[in-house]
Order: structure tokens, then C-alpha cells, then sequence
């Protein structure tokens, strides 16, 4: 019997930048493609494949390729030190993972953007009707 070692890639993997600021996702790539170059001196990173290539600016998102073999952990550690570097600029700022990516940008509280929110457990929904029938399935009805 042989032994075999699998590499399991994960898929691309997109990063959508939202700002007013519209130099922030060229300001984000810029800083995770050093810090992903920067990655592969420590042993953690020998496997990573970083080139323009297979990390891209594409409007206001990064696409990273599997081809650049960069765990999906360590982009979020990166957006996320993007983030610390400027606490003041960022304060209202963060890193939300959804499927297979990530969405860097300012967090608007629902209670901003017209939202509905039901007060058992946080879900919210711009529908009056449908919060009426979420908070009915609290109880059973």
C-alpha cells in the first residue's frame, strides 16, 4: 500500500471592499499582497504563490486564486491587521466571512439602514409581515 498526500485546495476566494473612500480596495490589496509576500519567510507560508497573477484587483474586490495556496485564516488575519494599522480612520470598520469570502468594510448597525430587528434574537429583515411571522415561530404558532 503507498502512502499518499493529498493537497485539498480551497476555491477562489473573493474579498469585496466597501468604502466611501474610493482608493480604500486598492488601498487593501496593496497591503494584503505585501503582507501575503511578506507570509512566506516563516514556515507557515513556504507553500504560498503570490503574484499578480493569482491575486487580483478587480474593481472593488480581490479575487485570490487556489493557485496561490494561501490559507483562507491567514487573508482573514491580514484584512483584519489592515484594519488595526489605522484605528482611528477604522473605528467603524471590520471583516465579516460569508461562504467562501470575505467582506471588508464600515459595519452599518441594521437599526441605520431601515432594518427591522426582533428583540429574541436578533434577526432582522426590512419586512414588517416577515418579522411578524419569525417572531410568531418563537412561540410556536
Amino acid at each position: 500500500m503507498q502512502d499518499c498526500n493529498i493537497l485539498l485546495l480551497a476555491p477562489e476566494l473573493f474579498i469585496t471592499c466597501v468604502s466611501d473612500d474610493e482608493r480604500f480596495a486598492s488601498e487593501v490589496y496593496d497591503y494584503l499582497f505585501s503582507t501575503l509576500e511578506k507570509q512566506r519567510q516563516f514556515e507557515e507560508g513556504k507553500d504560498i504563490r503570490v503574484d499578480k497573477q493569482n491575486v487580483v484587483l478587480l474593481d472593488n474586490e480581490i479575487k485570490v486564486d487556489d493557485s496561490a495556496m494561501v490559507p483562507k485564516g491567514m487573508v482573514k488575519w491580514a484584512l483584519e491587521s489592515f484594519l488595526r494599522q489605522d484605528k482611528e480612520k477604522f473605528k467603524d470598520y471590520g471583516v465579516i466571512e460569508f461562504g467562501d469570502g470575505f467582506t471588508i468594510g464600515k459595519i452599518l448597525h441594521p437599526s441605520k439602514m431601515e432594518m427591522l430587528t426582533c428583540e429574541i434574537c436578533g434577526f432582522f429583515t426590512p419586512y414588517a409581515a416577515e418579522l411578524t411571522t419569525h417572531r410568531m415561530t418563537h412561540f410556536g404558532i
